[in-house]
């Protein structure tokens, strides 16, 4: 029970994070290396604005962040979408500007947050932090919600729509520049949520949304373009493969072999060979009637 609560704890965090950056890879076609770094925004407002309590800190830096995400799309990515390698840097020397002003603000030493809920609980025998249980439960809440609008909305058939045809969806109404601002800036606070929500078990630094970077990132390369679903399981298994390999493992072995696997599954995914494989093996699969 104890690793099934460390995965949930993870899959919380991971699981916001991934799904930002897949809503905005659907509807710019765009991987935004600077998605984490927004939530190292949100980390850092919660140990700083410590005069207020922590849902009202939650609440302020996601307000805030709104216009900022929305002038980065309007002013940086909207010029730069016909070259996605030319977006992406854009999007990467973001990430790095956040990062440089956050340690000249703050310095580069790491700050921790104090939980807002503290003790313990019990739970089907196993005992555990009270918040870091708190904070999974809301984070799957939010991302149930997230792919239920996705997948059970107007706005989600749009996003769907304007991901697999742009040209098409902007003939029969919608508006791309419109929806992809939107999306932006939803995949953008689901960032600062996690960020700020997971303050408190993180090391707040400037580096820390690089370092979640990673496992983000090859979540959404697991994941089918344009599936918040799948984006969804890629990052249930990334962060089951991260804690299993953290308890069986030491810190620096078990970081050094996750990057060796998820590499490696990456790498074999890529190759045509598999792919034909899985689409051949598609044919055989009877489909409900």
């Amino acid at each position: 029970m104890d690793v099934l609560l460390a995965i949930l704890s993870q899959f919380g965090l991971y699981g916001l994070l991934t799904l930002g950056i897949a809503i905005v890879f659907a509807a710019l076609r765009v991987v935004n290396l600077a998605h984490c770094d927004f939530a190292m925004i949100g980390a850092y407002a919660a140990a700083t604005l410590t005069g207020f309590a922590f849902s009202w800190r939650v609440v302020l830096v996601l307000a805030a962040t709104v216009p900022l995400l929305v002038l980065i799309e309007r002013a940086l990515l909207r010029r730069s979408l016909a070259d996605s390698l030319g977006a992406m840097l854009v999007t990467w020397g973001v990430g790095m500007a956040l990062r440089q002003i956050a340690e000249v603000a703050f310095g580069a030493t790491p700050r921790s947050v104090a939980a807002p809920v503290t003790g313990s609980v019990e739970l089907l025998g196993t005992q555990g932090p009270a918040y870091r249980l708190v904070c999974a439960l809301v984070a799957v809440v939010v991302a149930g919600l997230v792919l239920l609008a996705a997948y059970r909305t107007r706005w989600g058939l749009t996003l769907r729509a304007v991901a697999d045809n742009p040209a098409m969806a902007g003939l029969l109404g919608t508006d791309p520049h419109r929806l992809r601002t939107t999306a932006f800036v939803a995949g953008g606070l689901l960032a600062v949520l996690a960020g700020a929500l997971y303050s408190p078990t993180l090391a707040v630094s400037p580096s820390m949304g690089f370092g979640l970077l990673v496992p983000t990132f090859f979540a959404l390369l697991f994941s089918r373009p344009g599936s918040l679903a799948t984006a969804a399981l890629a990052a249930l298994g990334v962060s089951a493969l991260a804690v299993l390999l953290r308890i069986w493992l030491s810190d620096v072995v078990a970081d050094a072999l996750f990057y060796v696997v998820v590499i490696g599954i990456a790498a074999v995914r890529s190759r045509p060979a598999l792919r034909r494989f899985v689409s051949w093996s598609r044919r055989f699969v009877v489909r409900p009637a």
